[in-house]
């Protein structure tokens, strides 16, 4: 998965290549249950998703074909096993103007939600929050109640323009370790160092971005 923010608009072409090489050949690949993104420009928003894996369905490249945005997120999903394989289940998921993806399998998740996910039940439990330290308290309360291999997501809030970055993961550092680059262009987050050169997240790390900049980092553990 990855995620990015700028403070101009990029070509989202690459990152989505990025994400389909990583589903195909990546760490524990094949990630094949299907992909999803969401798109920003200040005028458009752009989502899609599709249950053909993301290194098999071209049909992306049509949607996104000179499409250019300020921040995004990209998921290709490996379903955990017992819970299913639908359009329902694919990230990212949307609740009240924010869209979350998340990485990692939680034991004990309430999935009697509509859409059987685990991944939901983790969003409906941290998505009502007025500022980063609140989102911390809520993710830091999740992560107390709950077994799980990997809670990293990233969380867009399109109402206020923000991305948040969460690294939580109780084994496999080398599977669920998230790594980002910031520059002049922006900022963006991969699940795997893509090109050798971006800087891994410390577990239990929490950043917030505005407009292409980390503003705010907080921990919960």
């Amino acid at each position: 998965m990855a995620a990015f923010s700028s403070n101009e608009y990029v070509e989202v072409g690459k990152i989505i290549i990025n994400v389909s090489e990583m589903a195909k050949s990546g760490k524990s690949a094949p990630h094949d249950d299907g992909y999803g993104f969401v798109l920003f420009t200040k005028e458009r928003k752009l989502e899609y998703k599709s249950v053909v894996a993301i290194f098999e369905d071209d049909f992306w490249k049509s949607v996104v074909e000179g499409f250019k945005a300020s921040a995004g997120i990209v998921h290709a999903r490996k379903a955990s096993e017992n819970l299913d394989k639908t359009k329902l289940q694919l990230h990212p998921f949307h609740i009240s103007g924010k869209y979350l993806a998340h990485n990692g399998t939680v034991y004990n998740a309430n999935i009697e939600n509509d859409f059987r996910s685990d991944t939901y039940d983790f969003f409906l439990n941290i998505f009502s929050f007025d500022n980063f330290e609140a989102l911390i308290d809520n993710v830091r309360r999740y992560v107390t109640n709950h077994k799980y291999s990997g809670l990293n997501f990233l969380l867009y809030d399109e109402i206020e323009d923000s991305l948040y970055v969460g690294c939580i993961y109780s084994r496999s550092p080398d599977y669920f370790t998230l790594y980002y680059d910031q520059n002049e262009a922006g900022f963006v987050v991969y699940s795997e160092n893509v090109n050798g050169d971006l800087t891994p997240m410390e577990n239990g790390e929490i950043l917030k971005v505005s407009n292409g900049k980390v503003t705010q980092k907080g921990r919960v553990f």
